[in-house]
């Protein structure tokens, strides 16, 4: 009896061990099914991590990163020199109004030293506040003084060319390159004169060696005295100022670069931004 229910328990015994023997087969597959997907998964992300052919991140590469943002940096102060005009209402010693009133008078002076030196009339000074003007608009209008007085100066350097009128326009925001940041302002003035064409060329030519920058912005020739190579033109001359935007930019540009590389944030260089570059230039507008 105890035979018979021994070899009537074997089948089951042995099928509940072919059961978890598949079982286990199953799971294992599935387990490893797995482990190649995150296998694959991870090779996937090591490619992307991978380094290019760019160089390793060593101590030597750090030092030729930051001697090559100095330069850079370098390189752009000295093309931002070459067109941002200097605020000269931070030299003010005294109240800013009065200052501007100072140098509207020093400015006068000195149009009529150099008319009288080319024995022309004095030009005519249109769009100064007939008032004291606010604070907040003198920085602005004391350059386009000092542009009144260089753009004057080199205009006679040419000859005997009378100026006529010298108008002080509104000024106007530059934005910096792919940047809605306000990073300069161009303070335009326009001039009226009469000329010879090669008074007129000489004359683009030494805007053009102005430093800092004289924007021509246009040129508009409307034309002289029958039977007189006299040409009467307009010129829209401009020049820049830094806006605060601007100063904070270059403030953390110079902070960045003083401060010691580290493996974290050296990847690559910074480069600084750069505002807008205006050149010289002329547009001729025919018509009178």
């Amino acid at each position: 009896m105890t035979t018979r229910r021994a070899a009537s328990i074997a089948p089951v015994l042995l099928a509940v061990v072919m059961t978890a023997v598949v079982l286990g087969a199953v799971v294992w597959r599935i387990h490893l099914h797995s482990l190649e997907e995150q296998i694959a998964q991870k090779k996937s992300a090591l490619k992307r991590l991978s380094v290019s052919q760019g160089i390793a991140p060593t101590e030597d590469v750090f030092a030729y990163l930051k001697e090559r943002d100095e330069a850079l940096l370098k390189a752009y102060h000295q093309w931002l020199d070459r067109i941002v005009v200097a605020d000269t209402a931070e030299t003010a010693s005294a109240d800013l109004q009065l200052f501007f009133q100072e140098r509207v008078h020093e400015v006068q002076r000195a149009l009529e030293r150099l008319a009288a030196g080319r024995n022309v009339a004095v030009p005519e000074m249109i769009g100064l506040p007939k008032e004291l003007p606010p604070t907040e608009t003198v920085p602005r209008l004391l350059a386009q003084l000092a542009l009144a007085q260089a753009a004057t100066g080199l205009i006679l350097e040419q000859g005997t060319i009378p100026v006529s009128t010298i108008k002080l326009e509104d000024p106007e925001p530059v934005n910096g390159v792919d940047s809605r940041a306000v990073l300069l302002t161009r303070v335009p003035l326009r001039v009226r004169m009469t000329s010879t064409l090669p008074q007129l060329m000489r004359m683009l030519e030494a805007f053009g060696r102005a430093r800092p920058l004289i924007d021509v912005r246009a040129l508009r020739l409307v034309g002289g005295a029958q039977g007189t190579d006299l040409l009467e033109s307009e010129l829209l001359l401009a020049r820049y100022l830094p806006t605060t935007q601007l100063d904070a930019l270059l403030e953390m540009e110079e902070a960045e670069t003083q401060a010691e590389p580290t493996k974290e944030n050296s990847g690559r260089p910074k480069k600084p931004r750069t505002s807008q570059k205006k050149g010289t230039r002329a547009e001729t507008d025919d018509g009178a």
